[in-house]
C-alpha cells in the first residue's frame, strides 16, 4: 500500500489488519525511484516506512516495488540504491522478483555476501495483463482465459510443491462477473489439501528460518557480461 493512501484510509487499513491481512508497503505515492539520487530516494523510503508504521502499529515487512508506465518488467521501478536501502531500514523481503519461481535471495554485494529476500512475482498470476492490457481486444472478454490460466499455474505450481503468489487490483478484477469468478478460484484451490496460504511476512520467516542465507546462499562469480543498453 502506498503511504499516501494509508494515511488517506486509515481505518479501512485497520480493518483489514483486523481481518487478518499484512500491510506492505508499495512506495511513498507510486513514484518511479529510479531517477532519484540515494538521499532523496532514502528520505522517501523512510517516510512510507513511518507513516505506515503509524497507521499500522507496526513497521512494514515487505516492500513491492512499481513498474514504470510503458515499461515491460516489473521491477523497473528501483534504483541501483533500492535494495541496498530497503536492508538498511530493516526490510524482511521484497515483494516482486523475477528471478525464480521460489523465494531467493537478491543479493546486493557479492564480497560481502549481502542480500535480501524476494519473493517471486509473474506476469501470468497478475490479473491486470490479462484483463487490462491484453495483446488483442478490449480485456472485457479475456477473465475466462485468466481463470483458466490461474487454474494451470496453480495446479502445476502445488504438484511441485512450489509458491503461487496471485495478484489482484480492485479496478481490473473488482467487475461482479470478475469477482465471482475469482470466488469459484479460490474455492477450486481450497480444495486441495495442506495448502498453506501465509502472508508475505509469513512466507518470508519461514524461508529465512529454513533456508538462511548463511548456509543456502551459495555465490558463484557470473559469466554474464555487461553490455551498453542491455536490460541488466
Amino acid at each position: 500500500m502506498p503511504a499516501v493512501i494509508a494515511e488517506i484510509h486509515a481505518a479501512k487499513v485497520r480493518a483489514l489488519l483486523d481481518d487478518g491481512h499484512e500491510v506492505a508497503a508499495h512506495g511513498f505515492r507510486h513514484e518511479d525511484v529510479s531517477t532519484l539520487d540515494r538521499t532523496e530516494e532514502k528520505a522517501r523510503l523512510d517516510r512510507t516506512t513511518a507513516i505506515l508504521e503509524g497507521v499500522t502499529g507496526k513497521r512494514p515487512a515487505g516492500w513491492f516495488s512499481l513498474p514504470r508506465q510503458g515499461d515491460k518488467y516489473a521491477g523497473g521501478s528501483i534504483s541501483p540504491s533500492t535494495m541496498d536501502l530497503l536492508i538498511e531500514a530493516g526490510y524482511a523481503y521484497m515483494g516482486n522478483g523475477l528471478a525464480d519461481d521460489v523465494p531467493h535471495w537478491w543479493v546486493t554485494d557479492f564480497a560481502a555476501r549481502r542480500a535480501i529476500l524476494t519473493l517471486p512475482y509473474y506476469y501470468h498470476f497478475d490479473d491486470q495483463f490479462f484483463l487490462l492490457f491484453p495483446a488483442t481486444g478490449t480485456g472485457l472478454e479475456h477473465p475466462d482465459a485468466l481463470f483458466r490460466n490461474w487454474r494451470a499455474e496453480f495446479e502445476a505450481q502445488y504438484g511441485r510443491g512450489r509458491y503461487f503468489g496471485l495478484t489482484l487490483h480492485p479496478h481490473a478484477i473488482g467487475f461482479p462477473n470478475r469477482l465471482q469468478m475469482l470466488e469459484e478460484f479460490l474455492a477450486h484451490m481450497g480444495g486441495f489439501p495442506a495448502l498453506w496460504n501465509p502472508t508475505g511476512a509469513e512466507c518470508a520467516r519461514h524461508w529465512t528460518e529454513t533456508y538462511p542465507a548463511s548456509t543456502h546462499l551459495r555465490l558463484k562469480p557470473s559469466i554474464w557480461q555487461d553490455h551498453p543498453g542491455s536490460l541488466s
